[in-house]
């Protein structure tokens, strides 16, 4: 088998870069037929300490990946098929911005942009430079999700309601450093935009991507004081539902409950709850997923309508597993290596994966945003 190798720029050396490397260069059967490998970074530390960095992480071709301290430059160099950018999510569109400009295929990490106006402008600008342009929503790539999505809801008949939640305990966790960026509002920190793209994506995936009448009727936040500065949105509830009232959504976030924050962040996800994190409830079925809904690996369908009771009346239920294989981060980069292999060396046009999913969630963050009254600085939220 011809095997497409694909050189990845990491533009950020974040945690969840360090996650995504070792997902993407894990061990894979012959079969498989991309091939990851980082040849750059930009970083705005020192060189020593990013060469630090590729040695921590055991990058097999550490002493040939280019290391810059200036994104631009690295941007405008090249030499690698995606740049994967990671950095915090308030500066996601200058950087992004950049590197589409400079004719690059983007990975960006969720929240792509702090609003859709955003997203939407680099969207179209992506078509306009002929690159691929991808929001890094890993969990919509799962085997699981996409089996749910293709097979599993249209056996739930119509969708009815949808309870969503994503909770993670993040404050009072020890390792967060002062200054963390997850305690400082002027890196677009907050439940909404760290933690509530997930159920938003959930409620996406579960509700009719033609009804454009969708939207959010009811938000409101509690804040949590950081001690170092303006307080943040941490417990936020969302209600969304369309123009006729058939369907509602219930949307749950928070950075503060339920949970030990002692744990490491990885020990915080694989924790068992007490309740499913998702629920979609459809005239002749529900789904329910257990916890984390970042990354599933499970879920549960009790089936209610007459074709499938029992010989006694009840409900019957089906359990189905879709292992994942390392963290599940690789599955998307497997999708976006995919097509841009399959573009060619010559594209005619750009090319804008999940699109109308990333930009209907944004368009909800914006509404929620406005109605639970969370405000970023301007200059955060400008385009251009």
């Amino acid at each position: 088998m011809t095997h497409f190798g694909c050189r990845w720029a990491f533009l950020g050396l974040s945690s969840i870069a360090e996650l995504f490397f070792k997902d993407i260069t894990r061990s894979r059967s012959d079969e498989d037929p991309i091939r990851h490998q980082l040849v750059a970074v930009s970083t705005t530390r020192s060189v020593e300490r990013a060469s630090q960095w590729l040695a921590q992480q055991d990058v097999p071709n550490r002493h040939t990946v280019r290391i810059y301290t200036s994104s631009d430059e690295m941007l405008k160099d090249g030499g690698f098929d995606i740049v994967y950018i990671s950095t915090p999510h308030a500066v996601h569109f200058l950087h992004a911005r950049t590197a589409i400009t400079n004719g690059r295929n983007v990975l960006l990490e969720k929240p792509a942009v702090m609003n859709k106006a955003q997203y939407d402008r680099l969207a179209d600008l992506a078509i306009e430079f002929r690159v691929v342009f991808m929001e890094a929503m890993w969990t919509r790539y799962f085997p699981l999700t996409q089996h749910l999505e293709k097979d599993l809801l249209p056996r739930l008949g119509r969708v009815k309601r949808v309870f969503a939640d994503y909770s993670l305990p993040l404050f009072g966790d020890p390792t967060l450093q002062p200054g963390s960026r997850f305690l400082d509002k002027s890196t677009g920190s907050g439940s909404l935009l760290d933690l509530g793209v997930y159920p938003l994506t959930w409620c996406d995936i579960a509700l009719p991507r033609d009804d454009d009448s969708i939207a959010v009727k009811y938000a409101e936040t509690i804040e949590h004081a950081t001690g170092e500065g303006e307080p943040i949105d941490d417990i936020t509830t969302i209600i969304l539902s369309g123009k006729r009232n058939t369907v509602s959504c219930v949307v749950t976030i928070s950075s503060s409950i339920p949970g030990s924050p002692k744990l490491n962040l990885k020990d915080k996800l694989l924790r068992k709850k007490n309740s499913p994190c998702l629920r979609i409830q459809g005239t002749k079925a529900e789904i329910s997923l257990p916890f984390p809904p970042i990354r599933p690996e499970t879920l549960t369908i009790q089936y209610y309508d007459e074709d499938n009771l029992d010989p006694n009346g009840f409900e019957t239920e089906e359990t189905i597993v879709r292992q994942v294989q390392g963290w599940g981060l690789w599955y998307q980069a497997d999708h976006i290596a995919n097509a841009i292999r399959n573009r060619g060396s010559q594209p005619k046009d750009g090319c804008i994966i999940g699109r109308k999913g990333s930009s209907r969630v944004l368009s909800w963050v914006d509404q929620a945003k406005e109605l639970a009254k969370i405000k970023y600085d301007e200059d955060l939220e400008r385009v251009w």
